[in-house]
């Protein structure tokens, strides 16, 4: 099979990092939107194909995904890596900081999903990482923008993982863990901590996890135990607790 990677966030950090790591196997599509800094890290790479585009730009984005269907017949592997924190209250944060938090951390990586899974089905054959962080399971105060978004990508993922049950198309989330970033520049680790983690999910046969979570190796839960509870009939077992009085 053609190892044709397409990479978001290619220009700082782990997009960086995996891009370099990643481009001696697979010929990978690197997208960012500072385009000469790509152009600096990669010149000793022709397998590596660069491509500007501004995430938070709706149209940029479609404009991108045109480009990929008409370039690429087919693109097997997807790391939907860019993203942008912008810290801040609730009482300090603007509708801006949250719609751009959504664009490129949700938005962005849905309009690429919906444009390259059906070649994947008809190929019975996709690897899709949706990089994401543990922001939106510890909801830590400040980051609500960061960890809403990140959870809508979250429930993205396992959502398309389940609607493509039927194909060998596994879909799963990767937190790359506490790594230096620009995002997160005294943090203590190595971007290349996530490359084994990344070579797992990438490498996955046909009957691996989707819809899944990962960090450094490690499988986490995104959901807590629901057993025992039937939405649809509004019902409970005695396992959970009962608050508040019978409810009519």
């Amino acid at each position: 099979m053609h190892k044709v990677l397409l990479i978001t966030g290619a220009s700082s950090g782990v997009g960086l990092s995996l891009t370099r790591y990643l481009s001696d196997r697979y010929e990978v599509i690197a997208v960012a939107r500072r385009l000469e800094r790509m152009q600096d890290s990669f010149r000793d790479r022709p397998q590596v194909t660069l491509r500007q585009a501004d995430l938070s730009q709706a149209a940029e984005v479609d404009e991108l995904v045109r480009w990929l269907k008409t370039k690429f017949d087919f693109i097997p592997y997807v790391i939907n890596n860019a993203g942008v924190n912008l810290k801040g209250g609730i009482e300090a944060l603007t509708l801006e900081n949250v719609q751009r938090s959504l664009m490129v951390n949700a938005v962005a990586p849905f309009m690429i999903l919906q444009a390259l899974i059906p070649g994947m089905r008809a190929n019975n054959f996709g690897r899709i990482i949706n990089i994401t962080s543990g922001a939106p399971l510890n909801c830590f105060p400040e980051f609500s923008a960061y960890s809403a978004s990140k959870g809508a990508l979250n429930a993205l993922t396992v959502t398309c993982a389940r609607e493509c049950a039927g194909v060998n198309v596994r879909i799963n989330l990767m937190s790359p863990g506490p790594v230096r970033t620009e995002m997160a520049p005294n943090a203590t680790m190595d971007p290349s901590v996530c490359h084994p983690t990344v070579d797992y999910l990438l490498g996955l046969d046909e009957n691996g996890p989707t819809g899944r979570f990962f960090w450094l190796g490690h499988e986490i839960p995104l959901f807590p135990n629901l057993e025992g509870i039937d939405w649809l009939a509004g019902k409970a077992d005695s396992r959970f607790k009962q608050m508040i009085g019978n409810q009519k």
